[in-house]
């Protein structure tokens, strides 16, 4: 059962912002601040707050305020029960949508001023149905461009009408859901919505995205987004449980992407993710999750004929070893990545490569 808190204006606004919180506390002061601070004027801006089961006290007490501050631009919804994902939270937010185009902000980044108005301008301007512009990522308060592949604007590409429009669709940095507009018509249409119950919600989300929407554009020089990468939270928290929730993940994603008559090898790129947790994990918990990652790529093998090429070239080094079943060798490469991949320098780098 969800609380709901609302007001009874109504509006013809040009956008809807859609921000998921969990104990976002004052990050979440922040990241709201952005959206009433936008250039295109808040007075034009639905802002759509949903609150997962949040227990810091500090969280509902923020909405609230904020919904009282602005009772014509701010919906706030309550969820009784932590989902523990975000995907959830973001699914009754677009549910209650009342604009045509569709943003989404996470509680502990922002987006700059010029952001909405840019965006909004951005998908208007070329009629598309999805919008895509670049972010940074910011490290200990080291900036990183994230988009860092591609130099040239993509104006209304069809990612299913040739190979490599698939291909160049699938950077991984371009899988996360903000930064971008969505045409809520389009989204309602095919239905397109995040799993509930797992991590890399966003990912999946966007592979079903490129599944039916037919004019995606991105504009990798306009930065917009500030991502605002924490140790302590949920995607890089590198547990057993997220290992297991990401092996599923990967297994929903193999789901949609089975009628596709393209080869799909780009879009399993988020194995090189599962590589990195697996490499964190500790090791009396490598020999099972190993044989895990085994059986996965066998599937994948058998029904999409992988290749196990991937980006991260010293990923298919440990990767190889999986899959030729050496598994004492698989985990020794892995406790190797695993001091590599807790420096912040060699981080940076692939923030900067786009891999991160």
């Amino acid at each position: 059962m969800i609380k709901i808190k609302m007001n009874s204006a109504k509006n013809n606004y040009l956008v809807s912002v859609v921000i998921p919180t969990f104990n976002g506390g004052e990050k979440l002061k922040k990241a709201i601040d952005s959206i009433i601070n936008q250039s295109i004027g808040f007075e034009n801006i639905e802002l759509i707050i949903v609150d997962d089961a949040s227990n810091d006290k500090i969280t509902q007490q923020t909405i609230l305020k904020y919904q009282s501050q602005y009772p014509h631009n701010i919906k706030c919804f309550f969820i009784n029960k932590n989902s523990g994902y975000p995907g959830k939270a973001r699914n009754i937010g677009m549910k209650h949508t009342t604009s045509k185009y569709i943003i989404f902000l996470d509680d502990d980044d922002l987006y700059l001023e010029n952001a909405v108005e840019t965006l909004y301008n951005k998908i208007n301007q070329y009629n598309s149905d999805l919008a895509i512009c670049n972010y940074y990522i910011n490290i200990n308060d080291n900036k990183v461009k994230a988009i860092g592949q591609l130099n040239e604007n993509i104006i209304n590409i069809n990612p299913l009408e040739k190979q490599i429009n698939y291909d160049k669709l699938n950077i991984p940095s371009i899988s996360v859901p903000v930064a971008r507009i969505y045409k809520k018509d389009i989204l309602s249409q095919y239905n397109l919505l995040f799993i509930e119950d797992s991590v890399y919600e966003d990912v999946h989300f966007y592979l079903n995205c490129l599944n039916h929407i037919k004019k995606i554009s991105i504009f990798p020089h306009d930065i917009i987004y500030i991502y605002n990468r924490y140790e302590d939270s949920l995607c890089h928290k590198h547990e057993i449980e997220l290992f297991n929730n990401l092996i599923y993940s990967i297994y929903c994603i193999s789901d949609i992407l089975k009628d596709i008559n393209l080869n799909v090898n780009s879009a399993f790129e988020i194995l090189s993710s599962l590589l990195i947790i697996f490499s964190n994990l500790d090791n009396n918990l490598k020999y099972k999750a190993v044989l895990k990652i085994y059986k996965l790529e066998k599937y994948l093998e058998k029904n999409f004929n992988f290749n196990f090429n991937l980006k991260r070239k010293e990923m298919n080094i440990l990767n190889t070893a999986i899959m030729q079943k050496k598994f004492r060798k698989a985990i020794f490469i892995s406790n190797i990545y695993k001091i590599l991949y807790n420096n912040p320098h060699i981080q940076k780098i692939y923030y900067k490569l786009g891999l991160g």
